[in-house]
């Protein structure tokens, strides 16, 4: 007895679902890399504001910010000037990080934030994904004194 195989080149035709179904999966797509960038931006963001917390009181400078968000330090006189550009350096390093990874989190949460907007108006029972880290960078925001 033989066997016959059969190759069938079939592609069934699925129903195409409706508008609204595929831009909501492509929100939650959307949503799911944007709360995935945010819990891996989050903990950068925290080392850096301790890293300039810790480097502010162990080097016994302080930090001065004016109106409008200027930036001085003031050095202990007992400093050399070696040390002292070494502490100016650093801290200019890691406030310029803390500045960055902070816009980056706020324009994500923009982003996130339009994106639940958006899916709140299609699903009345959606329940944000965001808020949790939401308030973890208002509390690291308020952490950061320059």
């Amino acid at each position: 007895m033989k066997k016959i195989i059969f190759y069938f080149k079939y592609k069934p035709s699925l129903p195409k679902p409706h508008a609204f179904v595929v831009s909501t999966l492509q929100c939650g797509l959307d949503l799911n890399d944007t709360v995935v960038e945010i819990n891996r931006l989050l903990p950068q963001l925290a080392d850096f504001i301790m890293q300039f917390n810790k480097l502010v009181i162990e080097s016994g400078v302080n930090i001065i910010t004016d109106s409008q968000g200027n930036m001085s330090i003031d050095i202990p006189q007992s400093m050399s000037d070696a040390a002292a550009n070494k502490i100016i350096n650093r801290v200019g390093v890691i406030d310029r990080l803390i500045t960055t990874h902070g816009q980056n989190i706020n324009d994500l949460f923009q982003n996130g934030l339009g994106i639940e907007h958006k899916l709140k108006s299609s699903n009345t029972n959606y329940v944000s994904q965001l808020t949790d880290q939401l308030a973890q960078f208002k509390k690291l925001n308020a952490s950061y004194k320059h």
